[in-house]
Formats: structure tokens, sequence, C-alpha cells
């Protein structure tokens, strides 16, 4: 895929209070998800079907369900959904380790010990292929899979057309913008090639405003930011990565490739002294409070800027690639995917609490609410994110396109994310860059 105040210490306070937690997104988001925030380990008590309640009561012991969680958004209210779970299922204790920062990696050395969580999420795509050999197949539980919109529950199927995840939310990503910033600016038109992007950075030097707040110390939003520039629109996403792995298409002779480069100059030129030192959460609330105008991250950080500024102003702006407005990508999925392990010693509590928190209305509540974001369960609660609302204009006019990174090889973000990281500074040249991408496509 996919951060309420600073997590590490929300974490905390909700472990003292109520011992539950959830996090998330490269993940997308991780967000991004998703690989996001810090990790942290909370346990919660709740509850689980009566047969299991029976079961653990009869025997003097709780019911332990363990759950993984990738997510750092709406943690209040995660916290209200698994206590309202609580209450419904005496004799249960759900162990929920919230790991939004290093997910993947976390979850993969938990199954390679042997301790695979009863729940599950990943990013959907080939992070997730990797986890359906555990994986509870949903396909003939269409009382469940009724409830979600067909494009949603597509990101969950197998190579043999099985259902074997369940999908969470939208997300959306791009540029964030502040508008307030841009008022102060003078720019009354959004941009939408990198000329225009690049005169949006120097009105916005000369009313004394950082442009650009990239978060250049996350490796996973540069190589999202890059996907952008991979995008052929014509094949959209998955046309586009088939297209580089049989050499049809290569870095080299991309059209808008060069201008990662461009656009990564311009958040040096005009961003803070060490980009390389931003994090997401930095880059988040310097938007939030009108330090920086631009940051690049999605609609799954809502519930944080809430936080850091409730009243911000803020906006998607498609992210400019080219010298044409017809190139302008904001880029859209179900991006991560919840797993049920088919080997849980309690499956049908396990499956019973994935379809509490991605279909029920205290889930829905979750995810519409406490996130912002769209669920991919058919709902007509209102979703309260600006940035989802937002996007919901982009996509109706077809500006947008899918994920390239949830169905890059494995490794995607982590291996060339520390090659734009050289670029910035100085370590890689642009050229040097594309062949270390390409050499990477290739072998995957």
């Amino acid at each position: 895929m996919a951060k309420k105040t600073l997590a590490i210490l929300l974490s905390a306070v909700m472990a003292t209070s109520m011992m539950t937690a959830c996090g998330g997104s490269d993940t997308k988001s991780d967000e991004g998800t998703t690989d996001n925030t810090a990790t942290e380990d909370t346990a919660t008590e709740d509850t689980a079907t009566e047969d299991a309640a029976d079961e653990g009561t009869s025997s003097g012991e709780e019911v332990v369900l363990k759950v993984f969680d990738a997510h750092a958004y709406g943690l209040d209210e995660y916290a209200e959904m698994v206590e309202a779970f609580e209450k419904d299922h005496p004799g249960v204790k759900i162990e929920v380790q919230h790991a939004a920062n290093d997910s993947a990696t976390l979850l993969q050395s938990r199954v390679n010990s042997g301790d695979i969580p009863d729940v599950f999420d990943v990013e959907s795509g080939t992070s997730a292929k990797k986890y359906y050999e555990y994986a509870y197949d949903w396909t003939d539980d269409t009382d469940v899979t009724s409830l979600f919109n067909e494009d949603a529950l597509e990101t969950g199927r197998d190579d043999d057309g099985k259902i074997k995840s369940l999908p969470w939310t939208y997300e959306n990503m791009g540029i964030l913008y502040n508008r307030d910033c841009f008022d102060k600016a003078g720019i009354t038109e959004l941009p939408t090639t990198m000329d225009e992007l690049e005169e949006a950075c120097k009105k916005l030097e000369a009313a004394g405003i950082t442009a650009f707040a990239m978060p250049a110390k996350e490796t996973w939003v540069l190589g999202q930011l890059a996907t952008h520039f991979m995008m052929d629109k014509s094949l959209d996403a998955t046309g586009t990565v088939e297209a580089i792995k049989s050499g049809e298409l290569t870095f080299e002779n991309m059209p808008n490739w060069n201008n990662l480069f461009r656009m990564l100059d311009l958040a040096i030129e005009y961003g803070p002294d060490k980009p390389l030192e931003i994090d997401w959460e930095t880059s988040e609330n310097m938007l939030a409070n009108g330090e920086a105008a631009m940051i690049h991250m999605g609609d799954w950080c809502q519930s944080t800027l809430d936080s850091f500024n409730p009243d911000a102003n803020i906006g998607f702006l498609p992210c400019p690639v080219g010298d044409s407005a017809d190139d302008c990508t904001l880029l859209s999925n179900c991006n991560w995917t919840y797993i049920v392990n088919k080997d849980s010693e309690n499956l049908d509590l396990a499956k019973e609490y994935l379809t509490y928190i991605l279909t029920s209305d205290m889930g829905q509540y979750w995810m519409c609410e406490g996130v912002g974001a769209v669920p991919g369960v058919k709902t007509d609660k209102e979703v309260q994110g600006k940035l989802a609302n937002d996007a919901k204009t982009y996509i109706a006019e077809g500006k947008t396109n899918g994920w390239i990174h949830t169905i890059a090889p494995t490794g995607y973000g982590d291996t060339c994310g520390p090659y734009l990281q050289a670029y910035m500074t100085g370590d890689m040249s642009a050229e040097e860059v594309t062949q270390c991408f390409q050499e990477f496509w290739s072998a995957g």
C-alpha cells in the first residue's frame, strides 16, 4: 500500500489506555500504505465467536487471535472498533502487532519463524501473491465477497482467479499542495507541465515559502514518485509493467523518465537544506502548517494532516511529468489487502474478525471517518477525507492511472529508492540511476 500525531507517542498512549492499536502504508503506503512510521507491538483484549468464547472459558484460557496490521491511520477509531468487537465476544484476546514501519520485513520474519498471524495485511499485487499459499480462499464465501465493489475485489485474486484476500480502501497519490500557500504566491492555476511546475516553485520562493518538502528520507516515497514518470497512460499500470518486463519499453526510452530527475532537482533547489532528513511525518507537518507548499504523498495521510492542522486547506495536484497536461497523473488503487491464515487454529474467529473490520458499521466508520478514505466495501457512508473527495474529481475526468509499484518486481522500493537518494546527494548521475533501474527491472 500505507499517523495521527507522532506514531510512537500515539501507540504508547493507546497501549496504556486500551492496550490496542492499528497502523499502516509501500507501500502503499504504503501510502503506502505503504512502509511509513514507527513500529509498536500492542495487544488488545478482544472477543471471539460464541464457540471460541465457550472453548476459551471452559478451558480456563483465553482464545488468542494474532493480528498483524501495517496501518498508522485512524488509530483512535480503530481502537473504538476493536472495543466494540470485544464487548460482543467475551473470552478472546486479540494481539495486534502494530508494524507501520518495515512492515514487509517484519511480516516476512514472522512467516519465516513459523509465527504466521491469524489475520494480516500486505500490499496488493506482487507482495500479496507471495503469501497466497497461506491464505484462506474466500471464493465460495459469496455472502462476504458480494459486499465489496468488484474492481476492489479483483485486487485480491490469485493467478487462478481465486479470491485470496479482501481489499481495504481506495488510495490515491500524487502531489499534495497547500492551497493557501499557492494563493499567497499568486498561483491561480495548477501547474500541469514541468515548466509550469518550475515557475510555481519560483513564485513560492519569492513569497518566502518552501516549495517542496519531499520526504526523501523515505525510499518508498521516492520509488512511488518515480512511477509517475514510467507510466504510459495508453497502457495503464499493468500494460506499462508488461512492456518494461518484455523489453518493449526501456527506461532510457521512456518519454518522461528524464523529467523525474528534473523533479528531484526542484525538490533540492526549492526544498529544505537537507532533503534526505525529511521523513513522511515532517513533510506532512510542514504541508499542513503552511511551511511547505507541496509534498508527494497519498490521501492515506488525511488523518495525520488533520491532527497537525484540522483547518489545513490541502488538495491534490496530479503530478506533472512532461510537456503536456494530458500526461499529468494521479495514481489510484485499492493498495492494501487482508489475508486470513487458512491454517489458523481459530479460523472462524479470524474470518469473523476480518469481515467485521472491513464491512461492519464500525469498520466503515474507521475507514470513512478515521482514515478518511473510500472503502473497498460497498457503502453509503460519507467519506470525511477532503483529499479522497478531491480525488473523485480527477477520477471522474479520467485523469488517473493504476499503481505500478505494487506490481513491480519484488523489492522495488527498497532497491530503487536508494538510487534516487544517491542522485539527490550527488553520488550517482541520472544516467547511472537509469541504468540501475533498468538492471533491476530486467532481473525481476
